[in-house]
C-alpha cells in the first residue's frame, strides 16, 4: 500500500522556548475515503404513510420511526436520505419526540431532515452528496500537495 506523502511547514513566528527553534507541523493531503457518504440503499416512497410517531431513544443515542407494521431505527443522520421525497416531508411535519433533557439530541435529526428537504437530497433527485452538509469537520481538506510544495520551497527560500 502506497503511503501518502508528508508535508512539514515551519512556523518562524512560534518559536520553542527551550531550543529556539521555530514550531514544526506536518500536514498529509486528504484522502478519497473522506469525499463520499455512505447511504443505505433507498427505501420505497411512501413507505412511511403508516407513520405513528418519530422519538430519539437517549440510551441508544438512535432515532426511532414507527408505523404500523413496521419499525426503523437510525444510529446516523445520513441514514435519513434513503426515504423518499413525500417520507421526508411527512418526518419534517411530524415532531419529533424526546425527553426535555434530550431534545438538543432530537432536534439535531429535524434539522437534518430539513437540510435533506431543502437540498432535494432524497433518492433519485441527488447526483452528488456533499459531506459538509452533515458535520463541521467532515469533507474538508487540504489543499492539494503540489500547492504545499510550492508554498514549503517558498519559504525554505525566505530563509535563505
Amino acid at each position: 500500500m502506497k503511503l501518502a506523502q508528508s508535508i512539514i511547514q515551519e512556523n518562524e513566528e512560534v518559536v520553542n522556548p527551550a531550543t529556539g527553534n521555530p514550531y514544526k507541523t506536518m500536514m498529509w493531503p486528504a484522502t478519497n475515503q473522506a469525499k463520499t457518504v455512505p447511504l443505505l440503499k433507498k427505501l420505497p416512497d411512501n413507505s412511511l404513510k403508516d407513520l405513528q410517531f418519530w422519538m430519539y431513544d437517549p440510551i441508544r443515542g438512535q432515532a426511532v420511526i414507527v408505523c404500523d407494521n413496521v419499525e426503523y431505527r437510525f444510529l446516523d443522520t445520513r441514514d435519513l436520505m434513503c426515504f423518499g421525497e413525500n417520507d421526508l416531508t411527512l418526518l419534517a411535519k411530524n415532531r419529533i419526540q424526546s425527553d426535555p433533557q434530550y431534545e438538543v439530541c432530537a432536534k439535531s435529526w429535524t434539522s437534518v431532515v430539513a437540510r435533506i428537504v431543502g437540498f432535494k437530497l432524497w433518492p433519485g433527485q441527488r447526483t452528488r452528496v456533499e459531506t459538509q452538509l452533515f458535520g463541521p469537520y467532515v469533507g474538508r481538506r487540504l489543499p492539494d500537495l503540489p500547492e504545499l510544495q510550492k508554498k514549503q520551497k517558498k519559504q525554505t527560500n525566505k530563509r535563505k
